[in-house]
């Protein structure tokens, strides 16, 4: 199989590919997403539908297998084992395995990896006071994510990342002490996002920026209060809205820790309003601007922001309030 992974970040280059017959998956640019007959993505529009993961291994397995072309303007967890599903090349219960494998690997081929899906699907929609070494396949997302999860935004980067899905998956000899460690991974994230809000965290009225994130780390960052409110509660948390200004990437990203918090925050659609406000000021449209879900979302896909960028933000987020 040779499988084509296209790496766009203007929306005219996605609909163009589109149009020859690439599958564009989590395609969102703001609030406007393009897709196909599949659908594949959950932001914006389409905020309503479960992950991207989750769809194209429980319900499209194979189902670009024999047109393995496909467009993106990111690379995370979600999108790229989207892809290895629709393109076949995961384990899964209805694989076609050669049976003169020996049993142990043909086991392997035809494990079902529904649970690993929602794994990668709740850490990435809704994984704030998530433990996410105990969740099912969890270790297995620390590594991918601690290997590929920061890899470059390129056509070699997303086929690397979809072959580290395929290697962590079969090859349990060879990962098993990348497993191990993914626990030691995961405590040195937390330390390092908590050290990220004590030595770059600032309050800003009353959104917490975060100037030079390391790691992503909103789990940390929003400090749930529990004596104070229900998780539901704005009182809940002491930091419910939080902007990381991300030290390599120069990416904005605006938080709260879930719907309901944002939705008592800025109204209705919660963080979707104050985007469109974001865009206003910007002059964006959103085809090209800040964008994502109620409780998340941010500056526009491989644009560059600044310091002044997030102060302005900030600023403006605090007018929403």
């Amino acid at each position: 199989m040779e499988i084509e992974i296209i790496v766009k970040t203007l929306d005219w280059d996605v609909k163009n590919m589109v149009g020859v017959g690439y599958c564009p998956i989590e395609c969102s640019f703001g609030d406007f997403s393009i897709v196909d007959k599949l659908e594949m993505d959950h932001h914006g529009a389409y905020s309503h539908l479960e992950s991207v993961a989750v769809r194209a291994y429980r319900d499209f397995y194979g189902k670009r297998k024999d047109n393995p072309k496909f467009v993106v303007n990111h690379i995370d967890a979600d999108c790229i084992f989207a892809i290895a599903a629709l393109s076949g090349l995961l384990p899964h219960p209805s694989k076609d395995v050669d049976e003169t494998l020996p049993k142990h690997v043909q086991s392997l081929w035809k494990q079902d990896l529904l649970p690993l899906a929602k794994t990668i699907a709740v850490m990435d929609t809704d994984p704030i006071g998530r433990d996410v070494t105990v969740m099912p396949f969890g270790a297995y997302l620390v590594v991918w994510n601690a290997m590929y999860g920061c890899s470059v935004n390129s056509s070699l980067g997303a086929c690397a990342a979809i072959q580290g899905w395929i290697h962590l998956l079969t090859a349990p000899v060879a990962v098993k002490p990348y497993l191990d460690a993914a626990v030691k991974a995961e405590k040195f994230r937390r330390n390092a996002a908590l050290k990220d809000l004590f030595d770059r965290g600032e309050d800003v009225g009353k959104v917490l920026v975060i100037n030079g994130s390391r790691v992503f780390g909103f789990s940390e960052w929003y400090q749930r209060v529990p004596d104070k409110g229900a998780p539901e509660d704005v009182s809940g948390w002491k930091n419910p809205v939080v902007i990381s200004f991300a030290e390599e990437s120069r990416h904005l990203t605006i938080g709260c820790p879930n719907k309901d918090v944002a939705e008592k925050l800025f109204g209705q659609g919660g963080l979707k309003k104050v985007f469109s406000v974001l865009n206003e000021t910007y002059s964006l449209n959103e085809q090209s601007g800040f964008g994502g879900r109620e409780s998340i979302g941010g500056s526009p896909r491989g644009a560059v922001m600044t310091e002044t960028d997030l102060y302005t933000v900030a600023s403006i987020i605090n007018n929403c309030l």
